[in-house]
């Protein structure tokens, strides 16, 4: 569901209004959106890969952040190889309509740290978003509580 408050608050934390029809997937403890579902369609009518997007710029910064520190080469060392594919076949699964539906575009590994956790946040299964959670709290413990006290 989108407020009309949160179309303004999306838009103030991206820069600018979404392309693409969305809903909101996840809100922080204040009720703001931290992560919209993404349709699978833009308004044109072509078919988008990417589900979930990390809108709240806290977090997006520290991700940036953290990929800026070999992030995606860490995660891909990391994170059980068995468990990625099985998070990718998940995501396939749900996404069936859509051309490629990797998670961020991926045909294989880890690409985009920010739709992994946007999909963890969001409820999905993501062994990177878990990862990618906890470096992000490594880097600024201030953030724990936006990543723990979501409502999905």
């Amino acid at each position: 569901m989108v407020r009309e408050e949160d179309e303004a608050w999306v838009s103030d934390q991206l820069g600018r209004l979404p392309s693409i029809p969305y809903t909101v997937a996840a809100r922080s403890r204040e009720g703001w959106p931290i992560v919209i579902e993404l349709a699978e369609y833009d308004r044109q009518g072509r078919p988008q890969s990417n589900w979930f997007w990390l809108v709240d710029r806290r977090l997006v910064q520290a991700v940036a952040r953290v990929e800026a520190r070999r992030g995606v080469r860490r995660a891909e060392e990391l994170v059980d190889p068995r468990a990625l594919e099985l998070a990718q076949h998940a995501h396939a699964s749900a996404r069936r309509h859509v051309p490629h539906p990797r998670i961020a575009g991926a045909r294989a590994g880890v690409k985009c740290l920010h739709a992994h956790l946007a999909l963890w946040l969001a409820g999905g299964f993501s062994p990177v978003g878990v990862w990618t959670a906890a470096a992000v709290v490594a880097l600024d413990p201030s953030l724990a509580e936006l990543l723990t006290d979501v409502e999905a």
